[in-house]
């Protein structure tokens, strides 16, 4: 079942990931980077695995967070 557990938290978090970019304006960046929030997914999934958590929960979330941002036309970490 955990398993289960992490799919619909894969879903939740990409489909509420989505509605959050689309609707709030917040952006971390500056004249050369933008810090995507897929980047800062990544991030913490990095010290998620060091820490050794193991929380299928925490793990869907911040994959379908990562998703969501990977799957979009624009996801350099340097703006041009």
């Amino acid at each position: 079942m955990e398993f289960a557990y992490y799919s619909i938290a894969v879903v939740t978090a990409f489909a509420t990931t989505r509605w959050v970019t689309e609707n709030i304006k917040f952006h971390i960046r500056t004249k050369k980077i933008w810090v995507h929030h897929w980047i800062i997914s990544f991030l913490a999934m990095i010290l998620l695995l060091y820490l050794e958590i193991e929380s299928v929960i925490f793990w869907g979330c911040l994959t379908g967070i990562a998703l969501e941002g990977l799957g979009r036309k624009n996801w350099s970490i340097r703006r041009s």
